[in-house]
Order: C-alpha cells, then structure tokens, then sequence
C-alpha cells in the first residue's frame, strides 16, 4: 500500500510541475495590465500554483515542486540570468509565505501579498548583484506596489481552487 501510495504522490506532484509550467507559458500569452505602469512586472500565474501547493502540501513537497518547475522553466525562458531570478525570487517567496503562514490568521491574500513582495525583493537582490549597483533597489517602492496587486490576484484565485484541490488530495489519500 505505500508504494502507491508513493505513486500517487510523485504523480501528483507532476502533475502540480506540470500545472506551473503550463501556467508559466499562459502567461507570456496574456496581455499584462501592470506593464505600463510597472516595466518588467508579471502577474504572476505559476505563484499560484506555488501558494496551493503550500497551503494543501508540506513544505519540503512544494519545495520540491518549485525547484523543478524553475529549473525547467529556465530552460524555456532562454538565458541563464531568468534562471537566477526565479530562484531568488521563488525560494524567497516561498520562505516568506512559510513563514507568514504561522502567524494565526493571515488569509490566503495575505500569504500571497507577503509572497509576492518577499518575490519582487529577490529578484531586485540579483538585478543589483547583476548590474553590480544597489541603486536598483530604489525600484522596490514601485515594485511592493505591483507585489500587492499581483499578491491580492493570486491569493483570491488559490482561496477559491483551494477546496477543490483539498477534495483530490483526499480522494486520492495523499493526505
């Protein structure tokens, strides 16, 4: 019985890498509202996926599926300076969504906002390291701006597909 149930995890967690990809690429397909006002800015469609995963899976299972979808979104992005981006920019966020997750009652918005920004900071961290000026940083204002409206989008679409995702887990006795 444990080893199918090993399946169904590795499986399930395919599918969630799977799901982020997809959700990566639909978003280079979707016209951005934000980029006129904030150059650069995403809404952030593979963080959701990011949040469900960590508000219905451990730790260390979300780990692992951030890691594989940043590792295999790079390669479809193209050059190595977007892997180094999504690295600081995911870990951070998921560290900062662990984190703010243990503090009794922050919503699901609340985690994502958090998540969003700790994302914007990060990635802010390795355009300075890149450009080697810490000037950069004085973009972060604008950015915390944009985290928030990307953080609140984000949040609401994983509190309503969070029930849903719970149900499967459930069914599929992953839980």
């Amino acid at each position: 019985m444990g080893s199918r149930v090993n399946t169904r995890k590795l499986v399930f967690m395919s599918l969630m890498v799977s799901y982020g990809l997809a959700m990566y690429l639909l978003e280079s397909f979707v016209p951005n509202p934000l980029i006129a006002l904030f150059p650069g800015a995403k809404l952030g469609f593979s963080n959701i996926i990011t949040l469900l995963c960590l508000l219905t899976l451990d730790f260390k299972q979300t780990f692992i599926i951030l890691t594989v979808r940043v590792i295999l979104s790079s390669i479809f992005a193209g050059p190595m300076s977007y892997f180094l981006f999504s690295v600081a920019g995911g870990y951070l966020s998921l560290f900062g969504m662990f984190f703010i997750m243990k503090v009794k009652g922050v919503s699901e918005i609340g985690i994502s906002v958090v998540g969003a920004i700790c994302h914007n900071i990060g990635q802010l961290l390795v355009a300075s390291a890149i450009i080697k000026n810490i000037a950069i940083v004085s973009y972060l204002p604008f950015m915390i701006l944009a985290s928030v409206l990307t953080g609140i989008f984000v949040g609401m679409v994983a509190k309503y597909t969070k029930g849903k995702l719970e149900k499967q887990i459930k069914k599929l006795g992953l839980n």
